[in-house]
């Protein structure tokens, strides 16, 4: 898609708040526009299904499914031309016909399994795994383990 997609931000308030995207990029309204645009760089025929959409008073939900082939580099991980397909949910809270605020809850380990970034997911695991509160509580510890361990294993 080489289309203009510059026009999804439109949707968006001046004073959006975004949760969910990745923590380098800023929690507003440019933040959205930067990961977006990475996103449609390295996955330039990125393609969204949405389904399940919920919206009641001035929210709304919806499930999605994003395909697309990595081109280019995407958040640290060099392109590797593989075709993914990534599961996640929005949340939006509109004021007026605008949206103020959105959530993303995205299935990243899926992505980095089909992308091939096992050494990272490892790395990453580890680092969780080293927080004082997961130490502490050895049920917490071992659900992370198990949630990294189904995606890192070779099935």
């Amino acid at each position: 898609n080489k289309e203009d997609k510059s026009s999804y931000f439109d949707l968006h308030d001046d004073s959006l708040i975004t949760h969910g995207i990745p923590s380098n990029f800023p929690t507003n309204k440019e933040g959205l526009k930067k990961y977006y645009t990475e996103l449609w760089q390295a996955f330039p025929d990125a393609d969204f299904e949405f389904e399940h959409i919920i919206v009641e008073g001035n929210e709304a939900a919806c499930m999605f499914s994003m395909t697309g082939t990595q081109r280019a580099e995407f958040l640290g991980v060099l392109p590797s031309d593989k075709h993914i397909k990534v599961d996640g949910m929005i949340f939006f809270r509109f004021k007026d016909s605008k949206i103020i605020e959105r959530w993303e809850l995205i299935d990243i380990l899926s992505a980095a399994k089909q992308l091939g970034v096992r050494q990272q997911l490892s790395a990453i695991k580890n680092a969780v795994l080293e927080y004082g509160e997961v130490k502490g509580n050895k049920q917490l510890g071992e659900k992370i383990s198990g949630l990294f361990n189904k995606h890192l294993s070779t099935k």
